[in-house]
């Protein structure tokens, strides 16, 4: 039944969330405000667009979006290109298991396509993947299905042959709105009970999760 996996990339490959929410706070405060982590875990997983709209809804129209963007940008950059960029446990074993099968992978993430493909590059994992899709290249970012429908679109793959890897629960919302199946492995923030019942499964580990694409990509796989 499924034949190819569908990566997120933040919070799922590479562990930048956690850079990028410690940003976000150190640049509003530069700029005079105070955002919450609770704040800013409302935005993991989120498209640039869909982000942005969303701190404007919870901090008002005064907020400083496009300075404070600006700022935590620089130094989100600044701390990745100085400090490398830390590839979760597990990682390597499981692209290294796909590959030994043949498996058609790609990453279909909420970051431009330009920084994703730089922050494989600091990972050492450019050459992991020749499809990468950022949110940037589709018309509606995460939650919505666009840039699951746009991988798979490039791998030749119908989405009930797809599995996704994902770690938020708006990933999850865009991978099974795609109509993929979805194993999440939790970063910052497990799916509400609301949503958790999408998931195909919720795991610990991408070890974990390699163990469940073993018998889902099996033949006759479940």
């Amino acid at each position: 039944m499924y034949r190819a996996v569908v990566f997120d990339l933040d919070g799922l490959m590479v562990d930048t969330e956690r850079i990028a929410l410690e940003c976000w706070i150190e640049a509003a405060r530069d700029a005079g405000w105070e955002i919450s982590r609770e704040t800013c875990l409302t935005l993991v997983g989120l498209g640039q667009r869909e982000s942005r709209q969303t701190l404007l809804d919870r901090m008002g129209g005064r907020f400083p979006l496009a300075d404070v963007s600006a700022r935590g940008r620089v130094r989100y950059l600044e701390r990745l290109r100085s400090e490398g960029v830390v590839v979760k446990p597990g990682l390597h074993e499981l692209l290294d298991w796909l590959a030994a099968r043949a498996v058609p992978v790609a990453v279909a993430t909420s970051t431009q396509q330009a920084l994703a493909i730089e922050k494989l590059a600091l990972a050492g994992l450019s050459e992991r993947f020749e499809t990468v899709v950022g949110g940037d290249q589709v018309a509606k970012g995460k939650p919505a299905p666009d840039v699951y429908r746009e991988a798979i679109a490039r791998i030749d793959a119908d989405a009930a042959q797809c599995i996704a890897l994902e770690d938020s629960e708006i990933g999850l919302r865009a991978a099974h709105a795609a109509g993929l199946a979805c194993i999440v492995v939790p970063d910052l923030l497990s799916p509400s009970p609301a949503y958790e019942l999408l998931a195909h499964a919720i795991v610990p580990s991408l070890r974990e999760a390699q163990r469940l694409l073993a018998d889902m990509l099996a033949p006759g796989g479940d």
